[in-house]
């Protein structure tokens, strides 16, 4: 009989040495799992909970629904947020986005190690390490708690499989793919971008290990994917990615609950200020993150306040922006450096971790709404923007192409813009159109975002939860 090869004798060695290491792993993991299992539990696994963002709005709106339709459940949400109090978060639910929760059946379980999915320790390899960290995050929630119902509706994918295999049935919300086919092209094509560097870009070895490294964890994103028995995105541009990178074809849009009632009954003075006092008032909304791409409204404020001036107009904008941490405090110090040599700190106003009640008097000021991240996933703040009679001028990508910022019965509803001189000479044509074009503007604006309102979300939140619940 001849001997074995080496690959068959490595073959044989692992045909049962790996089950019996997975076994080994597996079933304490399982057993320790059924053991903290609970019933009539859900968890939402949202570690940055308190950032209120618009990934936030769709957490507590989708708890406050849930809480109306199931009652009898408690519902756990995993958080990061070990400096606030339940009572602290809820308040600032409340004054943020306006939703009121039912404290008597909502807890909060505490995570230790969110600190490890923050993109700040990787400058090097961050989608892994980040995966990696939420993996971990994952796992010390399990070790807390095993819900019946587990929902992601933050993005970390690696949760997915480790609640799946805890015995928890799995949703996900997915607002923006973590990896996505436009990050692949960018690679394949070296073109530099924000998140693909120039020194990359320029080199054959070093554009190729980076596509090696996307299509491997675009392979781990696969995997993970499949352990979700419920997924729902927020948008056609976000769907179109998932359904590529997930090989999956019941992957069912949800709006985000924009609060359009609310903000259709802001009573708009823009216009009378504009005759009034003469400023164009300009609002950006959105977290002082790096792709919101803040640099580019203040160089379009430079470059917009010479030509308004010789018509006679004064020019200010607003940033409205929440901060999570101190990386986003340091960029908003570098932000007004910057703004300091422009010679426009006179023109800028900040109303950084800005109240409800705050943001809607912003809004009630503002002629102009100004969006510049591009491939925004979807837009919250696009669409409350539109209801409250701001002329939206937002960057021509993502989901405010794709899904907001479109013809409606044949009318304008806003625009759209991708360079620094398309938002400048697009803000002087909307201060040049006058009021009549711009009512109209507003009128069909207002009237096409139905679709996005919080009854349609409650609706179809509902009708997907259903299908595992």
């Amino acid at each position: 009989m001849e001997r074995q090869s080496v690959v068959e004798q490595i073959l044989s060695y692992t045909g049962y040495v790996v089950p019996t290491i997975l076994a080994l792993i597996l079933i304490p993991f399982k057993l320790f799992s059924d053991y903290k299992r609970q019933s009539n539990t859900v968890g939402f696994f949202h570690p940055y909970c308190n950032a209120g963002g618009g990934g936030e709005r769709v957490l507590w709106a989708a708890i406050r629904i849930m809480q109306k339709k199931f009652p009898e459940f408690t519902y756990y949400v995993y958080s990061g947020d070990t400096d606030a109090t339940k009572e602290q978060i809820l308040l600032k639910a409340r004054q943020r986005f306006g939703i009121e929760l039912d404290p008597t059946n909502i807890e909060f379980v505490y995570l230790k190690w969110r600190t490890l999915v923050e993109a700040r320790h990787y400058p090097r390899l961050t989608m892994i390490f980040q995966a990696l960290g939420g993996l971990v995050l994952a796992l010390e929630a399990w070790y807390r708690l095993v819900p019946d119902l587990f929902i992601d509706s933050m993005g970390y994918p690696l949760a997915l499989p480790a609640f799946r295999l805890a015995g928890s049935r799995v949703i996900t919300y997915v607002h923006y793919p973590t990896i996505s086919v436009d990050m692949l092209s960018l690679v394949e094509s070296r073109q530099e971008s924000f998140n693909n560097s120039s020194t990359i870009a320029q080199s054959n070895i070093l554009s190729w290990l980076k596509l090696w490294y996307y299509h491997f964890f675009a392979f781990i994103y696969w995997i993970a994917g499949l352990a979700a028995q419920v997924v729902m995105v927020n948008g056609s541009w976000t769907q179109r990615h998932i359904n590529y990178m997930w090989k999956r074809r019941d992957v069912r849009i949800v709006y985000p609950p924009c609060d359009v009632e609310a903000f259709l009954n802001i009573e708009s003075v823009a216009e009378s200020l504009l005759e009034d006092t003469k400023t164009v008032r300009l609002l950006s909304v959105g977290q002082i993150r790096p792709e919101k791409n803040h640099m580019l409204q203040l160089e379009v404020l430079h470059d917009v306040k010479e030509p308004l001036e010789k018509k006679g107009y004064k020019v200010e904008l607003c940033i409205a922006g929440g901060c999570r941490n101190e990386e986003d405090q340091e960029r908003v110090r570098m932000l007004k450096a910057e703004a300091e040599k422009m010679g426009i700190t006179e023109q800028l106003k900040w109303q950084l971790n800005v109240p409800y009640e705050d943001l809607v008097a912003e809004l009630s000021k503002a002629l102009i709404s100004i969006h510049t991240m591009h491939n925004e996933h979807f837009g919250i703040s696009v669409v409350e923007a539109m209801a409250a009679s701001t002329i939206i001028l937002s960057n021509d990508s993502g989901g405010p192409k794709m899904d907001i910022v479109k013809n409606f019965e044949q009318h304008c509803v806003g625009y759209l813009s991708v360079t620094r001189d398309e938002y400048v000479e697009t803000i002087l044509k909307i201060v040049e159109e006058g009021r009549e074009k711009r009512d109209e503007i507003r009128k069909y604006a207002r009237k096409s975002l139905t679709r996005f309102g919080e009854a349609a979300f409650d609706r179809l939140w509902i009708n997907e939860i259903g299908r595992v619940f």
